[in-house]
């Protein structure tokens, strides 16, 4: 390694650890390897993208690359930082005071709210955002689920004649053409649009936000809460109210979980919540499957009363082929593929390196 080698301080994420291969040669061949199989459903030739990014990221390449997992470590590394690659880790005065060879931090998102940004632009430490197109792909499903199961799309696939529709439970007829259009002649009951409809977005962070924004677009109402309330600024982006967490599940007909999985959300979505939940609402789960209740989400299903669930996140990864989730026609299921395909991880990648390179090319 070149003693002049810039030294990138990356919070630990397994997604960020790609920044490893991409500017450290000494990443072990063990990571190189889990990290070119991971991308390989999308991506023949990882050695050749690895290239490709270095050609052209400059005197970054190559770099000394420290991971670190918590605050503590990172405190540690600061000293020989010359970039800090940060998702949710903390920088403020005290820390700035112990980095002299800073040049810059890339948020890898848009929420800078663990970073004192005027204290950086005090010190003339640069500030780069990274908009993650990942999180942009699972909001995307997370809307994706909210119309598949609202609009009954995987119930009713296929059904286009008179015995698939009785088979389910439906009587159609058509309509009398010479007085009404012939539309829904399968006489599917009970579908539920996203125009008017109240989404309730239990977090507004990176996904949550992503998932708003969409939301909005596509004509619903927005509800939000999560333990501290939002700047004006997002809120505003998101058109979106903020609520408590009870009226939250009481006026939501999308519930969308945008939370990630702690000692505090563990089991948060129980068998109290789901029974104050409005009658026929739809729960929606891209974060994390053990942030509801099992037992519990079954009985709201069996019951009746929760109208149905989109989930990404399964309690068992890969599941099992008898899983009882399966038996309800209202649930629709897929097999945790919100990231989208590997591109947008690519794309994320390129973004964050790009963001890194334009600051170390910048005098001290």
């Amino acid at each position: 390694m070149p003693g002049n080698a810039p030294v990138v301080v990356i919070e630990d994420d397994k997604i960020l650890r790609f920044l490893h291969a991409l500017l450290d040669p000494s990443c072990p061949p063990a990571r190189l390897a889990s990290l070119a199989d991971f991308l390989s459903v999308d991506l023949a030739d990882f050695d050749g993208w690895l290239a490709s990014v270095r050609g052209f990221i400059g005197a970054l390449y190559p770099a000394e690359v420290r991971i670190v997992a918590d605050e503590v470590e990172l405190v540690a590394a600061l000293p020989e930082a010359d970039i800090l690659v940060l998702q949710n880790l903390p920088i403020g005065v005290a820390h700035l005071g112990r980095a002299p060879r800073l040049k810059g931090i890339v948020k890898f998102g848009t929420d800078t709210r663990n970073i004192d940004r005027a204290a950086c632009g005090m010190l003339k430490v640069v500030v780069q955002t990274v908009r993650r197109a990942v999180n942009c792909a699972v909001g995307e499903h997370a809307i994706a689920l909210m119309l598949a199961v609202g609009h009954k799309i995987v119930e009713t696939h296929g059904a286009l004649d008179f015995d698939s529709l009785r088979s389910l439970g439906y009587k159609p007829a058509p309509f009398d053409a010479n007085h009404i259009s012939g539309a829904n002649w399968a006489r599917v009951s009970g579908l539920k649009g996203l125009y008017g409809a109240t989404l309730g977005a239990l977090g507004l962070g990176e996904v949550g936000r992503e998932v708003a924004i969409r939301a909005k677009t596509m004509g619903m109402r927005v509800l939000y809460h999560q333990r501290n309330r939002a700047s004006v600024e997002v809120e505003r982006e998101c058109d979106a109210e903020y609520v408590s967490f009870d009226d939250l599940v009481r006026r939501a007909d999308f519930f969308s979980i945008h939370l990630p999985l702690n000692h505090a959300t563990q089991g948060l979505i129980g068998a109290s919540v789901f029974a104050g939940m409005k009658e026929g609402a739809v729960l929606i789960n891209v974060s994390r499957a053990a942030i509801v209740e099992r037992g519990a989400l079954m009985d709201a299903l069996a019951s009746g009363r929760l109208g149905g669930a989109g989930l990404d996140v399964h309690f068992d990864e890969p599941g099992a082929a008898d899983e009882p989730l399966k038996k309800f026609r209202k649930v629709v299921l897929s097999p945790h593929i919100a990231v989208g395909n590997r591109t947008y991880a690519i794309f994320d990648m390129e973004a964050t390196v790009a963001a890194m390179a334009e600051i170390i090319s910048r005098p001290r």
